[in-house]
């Protein structure tokens, strides 16, 4: 719809459907130029994780309801460090560690604690 607006403003892009899973994605790209990562991501968790970092947030899109729809990052190219990948790696041959009942216990006891002060 071809509107004139009064204030020569651009109004905000608003998304007109919900993405699917099956549509989200995290692009990762690294400018060699300014030395800068730069992130566009759709999935929440992967949103979530980088603002914990401290990533600088350039953009975000929202859906129409006003959550959050995609954000986009940036950071210099040092935060971006890639692990190497082995695909048929085994699990660790260490055996996992056998609490005996007490142990179970005195666990038990100190989450009751810890719940119990919280609620204070």
């Amino acid at each position: 719809m071809n509107q004139t607006r009064l204030n020569n403003e651009q109004t905000a892009e608003k998304a007109e459907y919900r993405l699917t899973r099956e549509e989200r994605e995290t692009l990762y790209r690294v400018d060699d130029l300014d030395n800068t990562c730069y992130v566009d991501s759709t999935i929440p968790k992967d949103i979530h994780r980088l603002e914990r970092q401290g990533w600088i947030e350039t953009g975000v899109q929202y859906y129409n309801d006003g959550t959050v729809m995609a954000k986009q990052f940036k950071a210099p190219r040092s935060l971006l460090s890639p692990r190497s990948y082995q695909q048929n790696k085994p699990k660790s041959d260490k055996p996992r560690r056998v609490m005996t009942d007490e142990q179970k216990r005195k666990m038990a006891e100190g989450r009751k604690a810890k719940k119990a002060l919280k609620e204070k």
